[in-house]
């Protein structure tokens, strides 16, 4: 299984995947969004069920890793630029049931493999924030940790389970701070995070919540979580 990463990430966090027996592949960086996030796997792909959706002027070599995926890949009809809302179209936060998004900014191949898993039903759920994916850690189909409290919100009303942390305490360089998707992804039992989570004030309350959800929690390194981009995990034929 291959994790997709940052392709700035640091050393030790790359070695904690080896550990865990991933193969790190690096999204190449989109010279088209501000730099701090341009090798943000979230900013470039999004993820619904068994399909990948990637932005139109992604390197072709990358893609070529990609094909031997278990995914099918679609292409993206939005292109990414720098200004916001542009630079956010594939930053879905999709549990597997709920799709929150500022839909205005949504890229319509994400909306239409989004309605292709969910017939009949509509399970987008408009927030304000355009960054959904980096501000949430999808613990499972029914369970998330945000420091967003508009996706908060949305998603207790709409029955998935929310622990509303504070904001701050993950780095992001280039920013004032990160946020807690970009320093996490969930993998089968277990939720990985860039680094340790001692020093964030609600540290209890995330080891608490995520074993609440019978789910086990690896720190891939020594160093303190770092906002990286969402951790993408692809099973993969060969």
């Amino acid at each position: 299984m291959i994790a997709i990463i940052n392709p700035q990430t640091p050393q030790p966090i790359i070695d904690g995947l080896i550990n865990h027996n991933f193969t790190p592949v690096s999204i190449p960086l989109c010279p088209d969004v501000e730099q701090p996030i341009a090798g943000h796997p979230e900013i470039q792909l999004c993820i619904i069920g068994s399909t990948i959706i990637y932005q139109p002027r992604i390197n072709s070599s990358f893609l070529e890793i990609l094909t031997h995926s278990h995914y099918t890949l679609v292409r993206g009809q939005s292109l990414l630029q720098k200004q916001y809302p542009y630079d956010c179209a594939y930053n879905i936060a999709y549990t597997g049931n709920i799709a929150f998004h500022n839909t205005k900014a949504t890229d319509s191949s994400v909306k239409e493999a989004v309605y292709q898993v969910h017939k009949g039903s509509d399970p987008f759920i408009h927030v304000h924030q355009g960054y959904t994916r980096c501000s949430t850690c999808i613990v499972d189909s029914h369970a998330i940790i945000t420091a967003d409290r508009s996706i908060h919100n949305a998603a207790i009303k709409n029955s998935i389970d929310s622990l509303l942390i504070q904001p701050g305490y993950i780095e992001l360089p280039g920013y004032r701070y990160g946020f807690i998707g970009g320093a996490s992804g969930t993998c089968s039992d277990t939720v990985y995070f860039t680094g340790r989570l001692q020093h964030h004030p609600d540290y209890s309350n995330i080891v608490n919540f995520i074993e609440n959800h019978n789910k086990n929690i690896a720190f891939l390194s020594d160093l303190p979580a770092i906002d990286i981009g969402s951790i993408f995990f692809i099973d993969m034929m060969i």
